[in-house]
């Protein structure tokens, strides 16, 4: 049974809290300092502890340390239903790789706000992923990957405020790191020649053109099945989607769920593909490579990336672009097309109507507008 007293001693007001934990007595004492205000301050803080105190959780708060947190969130919260697989993964990479190796072994009275300036300025300036001695490229984080670390680490400092056993929030504090914005590079007609070209492979060729008529995500098209197209129709279902580990998860949001339409020029090569597509338990179009056991998963995101797309960009003499600029070149060509600004939010899967006119603003300033000149003709005010 712990017990908590406050009393003048040495001069001075002080809390003293004590109990026995496995046989052993556990002591710390706090000093306020004389007087009547420092008497009011350690009446107010025995109050403030005793919740603690009775619940043991006083002296957790003593000598946890940062993994120990880590540890509980990763039981309670990372176990839920409601979280997708993908970002589990995700989070335990992050926490793995970067928060407990800065933070693991520091106790969590001690974390404050310069600590995590500290580690922020120490994820900028390192190598990536084997500063903690683990695989990875080894080049600098980008600021994005540095603000999803401060992130969760804040996460995580909140779910220790509701069991209590932390206070405040010193994540909080820190200013996350904004990555420039990047303006996607847009092939034009001419370059998505090249482009299709370069891609020597059927298969290969089918899916890059697939993503730039449909602007399918990554995971939409690795996950994409036999049974989701209808081919008479001329149109798919997007109903579930591929992770960047291959396993099928849910799509990203509910507006993701949805029919689109398909180019009538690509049906004759799908039915082609049908027939020589290799058969997987899932019926996936487009299929990696067979494992150990001689299944077949999803194509690999990085697969993907690098070794068809990046490879086919550098034989046709163009800049290496990501996966998901084709969906941004999708969005564009819906403008440049006519589609309206709902219809492309429908078929692109947005939650919001301002994500779709993002594409659409950067698809106008590559549309030449002349209505400033009719308009000064028509005012006689221009030849």
């Amino acid at each position: 049974m712990a017990s908590t007293t406050v009393r003048y001693w040495r001069g001075a007001w002080v809390v003293d809290v004590s109990t026995r934990l496995g046989g052993k007595r556990q002591r710390t004492i706090k000093t306020f300092g004389a007087g009547a205000a420092a008497k009011a301050a350690a009446q107010a803080y025995a109050s403030e502890i005793a919740p603690q105190t009775k619940s043991g959780k006083f002296w957790e708060r003593q000598t946890a340390t940062f993994a120990d947190l880590w540890q509980k969130f990763a039981a309670h919260e990372l176990a839920s239903p409601d979280l997708r697989p993908s970002t589990v993964a995700d989070y335990q990479a992050l926490g793995r790789l970067y928060l407990v190796p800065h933070l693991g072994a520091r106790l969590l009275g001690e974390i404050d706000a310069e600590t995590i300036m500290d580690m922020k300025g120490a994820l900028q300036a390192g190598p990536g992923s084997k500063a903690a001695g683990q695989a990875g490229s080894g080049k600098p984080l980008s600021p994005r990957s540095v603000a999803k670390i401060l992130t969760l680490g804040g996460t995580v400092w909140r779910y220790g405020r509701r069991i209590n056993l932390v206070d405040g929030n010193p994540f909080a504090d820190v200013k996350k790191p904004r990555a420039a914005k990047r303006v996607p590079y847009i092939l034009d007609a001419e370059e998505i020649g090249r482009l299709r070209g370069a891609l020597s492979v059927p298969a290969e060729r089918l899916l890059v053109e697939l993503t730039i008529t449909t602007g399918l995500r990554s995971g939409e098209v690795r996950g994409l099945t036999w049974e989701s197209i209808d081919l008479d129709g001329k149109r798919l279902f997007v109903e579930r989607q591929a992770s960047r580990r291959g396993q099928e998860a849910a799509t990203k949001t509910e507006s993701s769920v949805r029919p689109i339409p398909l180019a009538a020029y690509l049906i004759p090569d799908l039915k082609r593909w049908k027939l020589a597509c290799p058969l997987t338990t899932r019926g996936l179009v487009l299929p990696g490579e067979p494992d150990a056991q001689g299944e077949r998963g999803p194509i690999d995101a990085d697969v993907l990336l690098r070794q068809i797309l990046r490879r086919a960009l550098r034989r046709a003499g163009l800049p290496p672009l990501r996966f998901h600029d084709l969906r941004h070149m999708a969005g564009t060509l819906m403008h440049e097309a006519g589609v309206p600004l709902k219809r492309a939010q429908e078929i692109l899967g947005h939650a919001s109507e301002r994500t779709t006119l993002a594409i659409y603003t950067h698809a106008m300033r590559r549309t030449r507008d002349d209505s400033a000149d009719k308009i000064a003709q028509l005012a006689g005010l221009a030849a």
